[in-house]
């Protein structure tokens, strides 16, 4: 297939700038354009059309949703992931620009832009993706394997890789990932420090990967030294900030633990819904108040989440409402009623009232799913011991 053949979406939200990149293609030969004035219409159109979209050509900067946010839903999705995508920008802030290289662009341009570079950055990615080397093929490959979690082949195809052509940051990168997955975390280690020897826009995802082998190995001060360069160079990323705080805190350094936590929020401050393990660090660091607000905007109208009603119940009880944290306790256990840690933290509730009969009663509930349960045993002899007296 011709690579004049292949469907551009280009998305702009400026109508002038969407009109002269259609222009400029059209010039160049590509006759199947579809266009969207946003990040959201875009995924729309990707899921959609007909015939498929092949390659997507971003501005950066937009509302409801920009480019950023539409390269990550595409590198996340199951059957769109593998797309060349080409990010247009006229910021020259190189916090952004990290933050677009770390989620593996095909190339970005600087507007304005010219129509001799768009053919060029063009022309390779469309070659890499629909044409490629036996390098570039291996490396799809290993990368499609990767995804389906098939780390022998990924391991066999990235090495292939690796082996045609010496050097390749990419290759280092996924290889790494790859070795990390099945456990080797000595090989992970090599892969990532080669990886960022040799790479510009894979370097500070290399120390994410070099941060996460040293926490594995339990070397929190060597964790702590990457995070903290992968920071300043690309300040931006939440989670980056929330794997930060939890060294922090590993190495007992609690004040700045919670500084990085509430940096973290900050900047996830847009995000509809964070991961758990956001509410479970707020909760480790006393942050009730911060987790309750992630909670509540996580559940939004639906109220069906047992692990966040049950994270509602501890937050509440903690603050000592505890009227709240028996509703949140209640409504749980009517869609949840033999799940274990819902049983043993409203018992620990009823414990708090004095209600040490009905306490019993759902800690007994809890030995009968798990007879070797260590935190209803313990609490039962705890209460044994007040009723002695």
């Amino acid at each position: 297939m011709s690579h004049k053949k292949h469907t551009f979406l280009v998305v702009e939200d400026n109508l002038s700038t969407l009109t002269m990149l259609v222009n400029m293609l059209h010039n160049l030969g590509y006759k199947s354009v579809l266009t969207a004035r946003n990040g959201r219409e875009a995924w729309e159109t990707i899921q959609s059309s007909l015939p498929k979209v092949q390659i997507v050509l971003s501005d950066m900067l937009m509302p409801e949703e920009d480019g950023l946010q539409l390269l990550q839903r595409i590198r996340n999705s199951e059957e769109y992931w593998h797309l060349p995508f080409i990010m247009v920008t006229c910021v020259d802030d190189m916090n952004r620009i990290m933050s677009v290289t770390e989620e593996h662009i095909d190339a970005y341009l600087v507007k304005p832009v010219t129509e001799s570079l768009l053919r060029q950055k063009i022309y390779s990615a469309i070659k890499k993706a629909y044409d490629p080397d036996p390098y570039h093929r291996a490396l799809f490959n290993g990368k499609k394997s990767l995804r389906q979690g098939e780390l022998e082949n990924a391991i066999q195809s990235l090495e292939e890789a690796r082996d045609l052509q010496p050097g390749q940051s990419a290759t280092y990168f996924h290889l790494a990932q790859a070795m990390e997955k099945a456990g080797k975390m000595d090989e992970a280690e090599t892969n990532y420090k080669l990886c960022k020897d040799s790479s510009n826009d894979l370097y500070v995802r290399s120390l994410d990967g070099l941060a996460r082998i040293y926490r594995h190995k339990g070397d929190h001060v060597n964790a702590l030294e990457v995070l903290r360069q992968a920071i300043e160079i690309s300040p931006n990323a939440p989670d980056r900030h929330m794997d930060l705080s939890g060294q922090l805190k590993a190495v007992g350094n609690t004040g700045e633990a919670k500084a990085s936590l509430a940096t973290a929020l900050k900047l996830a401050r847009k995000t509809a819904n964070l991961p758990h393990r956001y509410i479970e660090a707020c909760l480790d660091l006393g942050m009730d108040a911060e987790a309750e607000k992630i909670m509540q905007r996580s559940m939004g109208g639906d109220m069906e989440d047992i692990v966040l009603l049950n994270q509602m119940g501890i937050v509440c009880r903690r603050r000592k409402e505890y009227e709240r944290a028996q509703k949140y306790y209640t409504r749980a256990l009517k869609i949840a009623p033999d799940d274990e840690s819902l049983n043993y933290n409203y018992a620990v509730l009823l414990v708090d009232l004095k209600e040490y009969k009905n306490a019993r009663n759902y800690l007994y509930h809890v030995l009968r799913q798990n007879p070797e349960s260590e935190n209803a045993l313990s609490l039962i002899i705890t209460l044994d011991k007040r009723e002695a007296y």
